[in-house]
């Protein structure tokens, strides 16, 4: 019989070998990086055998060299919630009168808070009310974000544009008359407030009575997301549009997109980390769940369509490289390999002629 070739004493968990043989568990300082994670490796060593030695029983398992994607798994703590605040005020002066309560979702045409008993509303648009709305106005996209906002709520029946027309001082004087102002058809600056979507107000900063100054509430958006603090060692993990698995109470996963990624930010203590949004693909799965910390698991594939075996099923070569061990009836083959990129304890096969479905021994 070979150097490479032993006889098995023990099918399931005993292997004999001819002369003793000895098997060092070393860790191994291979810095190898799993996202945020370094971990060491164990990876065993096969030192030059003894004819004098005897036969040593050693505990071992098989499984079978697999192809396929190398995925990398890193799993976070998150944070569920409506996610950032913001304030919101007017520029209009007098008292505020009125606010709306705490948890209320405001929509396109709802009264986000009154002044001297009148409404401050909504509208539907990512730029902010710079000026007041009137005939003989410039052009500008804060006129086609009112058009369209007036078109939503069926008081405006043209194609909304930039030019404020005849027919956008029409459509505002029927929605003056639907929340009681005064219908001249102008809108002074502060009167509405615009907002890319729905908002939901988180809190309220000036009380009734109060003069309006300043900011009057705080909103956030409706749904609920997950904030999530990323080190910077698993920078590639954080992309844009990036599915993720977000871990909700009672054992159920819910599937994540990444909709937003920060700046790495200094943490006290020292560290910096990569804030990091995702929003549930279902927002209704934790729309009931109060704010809560949740897991989040970001994958990666590191490697496609390649042949992967367990770390542990390394041998480290006395002459340098690594081998495996492969298991054929009572047969053990020693197979000399390259290693590709490691991930969740797998490690890629290069160079070698270990094929998937192979039988590999793996350290128990």
């Amino acid at each position: 019989m070979s150097e490479n070739n032993m006889s098995i004493e023990n099918d399931e968990t005993t292997m004999t070998r001819p002369r003793k043989t000895k098997r060092t568990l070393l860790i191994s300082g291979l810095g190898l990086a799993s996202a945020a994670l370094v971990a060491g490796i164990i990876v065993l060593v096969q030192p030059p055998a003894s004819e004098a030695d005897g036969p040593t029983p050693l505990n071992i398992e098989r499984t079978q060299a697999k192809r396929g994607d190398l995925v990398e798994t890193v799993r976070v703590q998150g944070n569920l919630g409506h996610g950032a605040s913001r304030d919101m005020g007017t520029t209009l002066e007098g008292i505020v009168t009125s606010t709306r309560g705490s948890g209320t979702v405001v929509s396109v045409g709802d009264e986000l808070f009154r002044i001297d008993d009148k409404p401050v509303t909504l509208m539907r648009g990512k730029l902010p009310a710079w000026r007041a709305f009137s005939e003989g106005m410039s052009n500008g996209n804060d006129v086609l974000q009112l058009e369209k906002s007036l078109k939503s709520l069926g008081f405006f029946k043209l194609t909304a544009d930039t030019k404020f027309t005849p027919a956008t001082k029409t459509a505002i004087k029927y929605w003056q008359k639907s929340v009681g102002l005064k219908q001249d058809g102008v809108i002074e600056h502060g009167r509405i407030i615009f907002a890319p979507n729905d908002v939901r107000i988180q809190g309220v900063k000036a009380k009734s009575g109060s003069a309006a100054s300043g900011e009057i509430i705080s909103v956030t958006g409706v749904n609920k997301e997950v904030g999530v603090k990323l080190d910077t060692s698993a920078r590639s993990l954080a992309k844009k549009g990036a599915k993720v698995s977000v871990s909700l109470p009672g054992g159920i996963n819910e599937p994540g997109t990444i909709s937003s990624v920060g700046a790495p930010v200094e943490e006290e203590g020292g560290g910096a980390k990569i804030p990091v949004t995702v929003v549930l693909d279902k927002p209704e799965a934790a729309a009931a769940l109060q704010d809560m910390p949740v897991g989040v698991e970001f994958k990666q594939t590191k490697a496609k369509d390649v042949i992967q075996v367990p770390v542990s099923a390394l041998l480290a070569q006395p002459g340098g490289g690594f081998a495996v061990e492969v298991s054929e009836g009572e047969t053990i083959t020693l197979v000399p390999l390259k290693t590709g990129v490691f991930a969740n304890g797998l490690v890629e096969v290069l160079e070698s002629d270990l094929k998937a479905g192979d039988t590999v021994v793996v350290a128990k």
